[in-house]
C-alpha cells in the first residue's frame, strides 16, 4: 500500500510541477485558392515556455521528437505510423519580442525569417462564448489578409496561433476574412517537456534572412523550381555517389530523374498557392 501511495504522490507532484503550457489548435486551410471547397485540417500546438513560445504542427513535433530520440539511440528507426504532417513552417516568439522568427521552406531549404511585423490590433466591443471561454473580438491586418480574432482573459497568456499575439489574453479563435485560414483552440494542458522541438537537422542549414530577402529567394525558386533531391545534393556536395532506381530496381538516368523532379515541384507550386502570409510569398 505504501508503495502505491508513493507512486501516486510522484504522479500528482509531477503534474503540479509542470511548468509549460500547451494549447492545441485545429487549423483549417485552403491550399489552392482556385479550389476553395477543398479544405484541409491539421492540429497545431502552441507551447508556452518561460522565456518564449513555439508554434508548429502537432504531427511534425511528434515526428521530430521521435527522430531526435532515435538518433540519440543510434537505431535509426522512428516507426511507420508517424506522419510528418503537411505544415512544415514553425514560429518562435520571444517574451521580450526580440528576434522573433518563423522557419519557412523553399522546397527543401529552410530559412529562419526574422519577424518584422507590427500587429496593430483593434479591440471591438463585442463578446461571445467559445469553448466555454468568454471571448472578446479583435481585428488586425497581417500578410495581406484581414483577420478576426476572439481572445479570452480567462487564460492569462498574451499569445495565440502562428505569429498572432499581444492581445490582453489568449487567442481562442482566429480566421481571415476570406475564410481560407482559421484556427480554433480545442485543448490545453500543462506539460513537463522542457526543451525546444525547433531544432536544426544536421544535414540541413537554416539561412537567416529578413522578409524581403526571403521573398526574393522564393520568387527565384518559383521561376526555376527543383526537386528536394536536387536541392539536397546541392546543399551536401560531399554526397557524390547518388543514384536513383525505379520500382523494378533499374537505375534511372540522372537527367531524366532531374527533369521529372522539377516537373513535380512545378505542379506542387501550382496547387499550393494560398499561403497564410501572402506578403511573404507574393
Amino acid at each position: 500500500m505504501n508503495k502505491v501511495l508513493t507512486i501516486l504522490f510522484f504522479i500528482i507532484a509531477s503534474k503540479f510541477n509542470a511548468q509549460n503550457h500547451r494549447f492545441i489548435y485545429e487549423y483549417k486551410y485552403v491550399p489552392d485558392s482556385t479550389k476553395v471547397d477543398s479544405v484541409l485540417t491539421e492540429n497545431m500546438r502552441l507551447t508556452i515556455f518561460k522565456d518564449h513560445s513555439e508554434f508548429l504542427s502537432e504531427m511534425k513535433a511528434k515526428r521530430d521528437s521521435a527522430i531526435l530520440r532515435s538518433s540519440q539511440k543510434n537505431n535509426g528507426s522512428i516507426g511507420s505510423d508517424l506522419s510528418p504532417g503537411n505544415i512544415r513552417s514553425m514560429v518562435w516568439k520571444n517574451k521580450n519580442n526580440i528576434k522573433n522568427f518563423s522557419t519557412e521552406f523553399i522546397g527543401m531549404e529552410s530559412y529562419k525569417v526574422i519577424d518584422e511585423t507590427d500587429l496593430n490590433w483593434e479591440l471591438i466591443n463585442e463578446t461571445k462564448k467559445i469553448q466555454n471561454y468568454n471571448c472578446q473580438k479583435a481585428i488586425v491586418k497581417f500578410g495581406n489578409r484581414e483577420w478576426t480574432a476572439w481572445f479570452t482573459t480567462e487564460l492569462p497568456f498574451q499569445d495565440g496561433p502562428h505569429v498572432f499575439r499581444k492581445l490582453p489574453g489568449l487567442i481562442v479563435a482566429i480566421e481571415d476574412s476570406r475564410k481560407h485560414h482559421s484556427f480554433q483552440l480545442i485543448a490545453n494542458y500543462k506539460t513537463n517537456e522542457g526543451t525546444s522541438v525547433i531544432k536544426p537537422f544536421y544535414l540541413l542549414k537554416d539561412y537567416e534572412v529578413n522578409r524581403k530577402r526571403f521573398n526574393q529567394k522564393w520568387n527565384d525558386f518559383r521561376k526555376n523550381p527543383m526537386s528536394s533531391n536536387e536541392q539536397f545534393l546541392l546543399m551536401n556536395p560531399q554526397i557524390t555517389n547518388f543514384k536513383s532506381y525505379d520500382e523494378n530496381g533499374n537505375e534511372i538516368d540522372a537527367n531524366a530523374f532531374k527533369k521529372a523532379g522539377r516537373e513535380k515541384a512545378r505542379k506542387n507550386l501550382v496547387k499550393n498557392n494560398n499561403f497564410l502570409d501572402l506578403d511573404l510569398y507574393k
